[in-house]
């Protein structure tokens, strides 16, 4: 893949469905490419942005949010391994690490919840 110099530059996979319906436009400049890099400036603000097809005076641009990778520590609320980071929002995702047949993970608001659910009582 071609690289301007000074461009942004950040690669994204262009979705097989959006790249069929763009292959048979009427009077299609291009070949939708199956990847992209972005075409905007390196450290610009917002989406990111690649052309995928052309016709006419008209352009189709695939805009796209950078995906981020973040390190935080586990979330283990009252000894529970909850599959989220610390200080996530909404229920927890647990599962039940010293069961060899646990059928979770299970979303649960805290202990006594998922305790409630792993016994079966109804409305848990």
């Amino acid at each position: 893949m071609i690289m301007e110099e000074g461009s942004c530059g950040a690669w994204q996979r262009v979705p097989e469905e959006i790249a069929m319906r763009l292959d048979d436009v009427p009077g299609a400049a291009y070949e939708v490419p199956g990847e992209v890099t972005c075409a905007l400036q390196q450290g610009h603000p917002d989406n990111h942005m690649a052309v995928l097809q052309g016709w006419g005076n008209e352009e189709v641009w695939l805009s796209w949010s950078a995906p981020r990778t973040v390190t935080a520590p586990g979330c283990r609320a009252e000894g529970m391994t909850c599959l989220l980071p610390t200080g996530h929002q909404g229920h927890h995702y647990v599962i039940m690490a010293d069961v060899v047949e646990d059928e979770g993970p299970y979303w649960v608001a805290d202990r006594a919840d998922l305790d409630t659910r792993r016994a079966g009582v109804p409305g848990g």
